[in-house]
């Protein structure tokens, strides 16, 4: 000891630190020089360790040393101090909220007899972004309504969302699911539209139900101009993707499906420029939902 002063050695005892940290600290200019002994030993004093406690706190919370040079620059300005402990607050809530979504889906899987890991496992991001937008009530009722298409849609979903097809559907399919939030009447005869579009997976390509339906569905759209609007900015999956994309739903659309998409996309390229090399079958039968 030095009257109230510490060599380096000490000081960096004392704080639980090391000799680099504190070299480094000073370095930056988060720790100030001190005084230093005739002999030129570094001299710490209450002023360091109290700083040195204040960058120790600061720490803990999560802060960088950039952020902490910031805050302690100006250690009186407790109004700087209190908005970075309010960003600070909302980041960790954040991270809080997606751990918790994370755990969420890790203890579903752990409930499974196994744990598979394709396309049925995981939330689609798009699927999860259309069910806040109707809200439980709506999508309460396309569940019972359209069981099997509700299944087929999320799992279509979740392909879309895990590749990039060049493609970004996320705005239409929130413009879709706003529209349909917005007019419940059309809402419902989509549902009606839905339930037979889900029962098409039973019958073969060559069913006459298949163009009626298709028929119907384009007149149903038709009459909207601004259900018309939202599909009109899609282009759709161009060549060679479309081929792959196909290929990866082919286990979930049937063929009679996948024939009323191509059907429908015909009827109302006629009327818009929803033509393309691909028109996803999820996006399409979003319009019926």
């Amino acid at each position: 000891m030095i009257e109230n002063r510490v060599k380096i050695s000490d000081f960096v005892k004392l704080t639980g630190s090391t000799l680099k940290t504190v070299l480094y600290y000073h370095k930056i200019g988060l720790l100030q020089e001190p005084e230093r002994s005739l002999g030129g030993y570094r001299l710490y004093g209450p002023a360091e360790l109290s700083r040195m406690q204040s960058i120790k706190h600061l720490k803990s919370l999560g802060l960088g040393l950039k952020r902490i040079k910031e805050i302690l620059g100006d250690i009186n300005n407790h109004k700087t101090l209190r908005e970075v402990l309010q960003s600070l607050r909302a980041e960790l809530l954040s991270e809080k909220k997606s751990h918790e979504e994370r755990i969420a889906k890790i203890e579903k899987l752990l409930s499974e007899d196994t744990v598979p890991l394709d396309e049925d496992s995981f939330a689609s991001p798009s699927f999860q972004m259309i069910m806040d937008i109707l809200g439980p009530d709506k999508i309460e009722k396309y569940a019972r309504t359209c069981p099997e298409l509700f299944e087929q849609q999320r799992k279509v979903y979740s392909i879309l969302d895990d590749f990039q097809w060049g493609e970004d559907y996320q705005e239409t399919f929130r413009a879709l699911a706003e529209f349909f939030k917005a007019h419940p009447q059309e809402y419902q005869i989509s549902l009606d539209y839905g339930a037979r579009l889900a029962s098409l997976a039973q019958l073969s390509e060559d069913d006459p139900e298949v163009e009626a339906l298709a028929r119907e569905s384009a007149e149903f759209i038709k009459s909207m101009p601004q259900l018309m609007e939202i599909l009109g900015k899609q282009a759709g999956i161009k060549t060679p993707l479309a081929s792959l994309y196909n290929d990866m739903v082919a286990n979930v659309i049937s063929p009679a499906q996948v024939k009323h998409g191509q059907l429908l996309q015909k009827y109302l390229a006629s009327e818009t420029n929803i033509a393309g090399d691909c028109k996803t079958p999820a996006l399409l039968k979003d319009n019926k939902r």
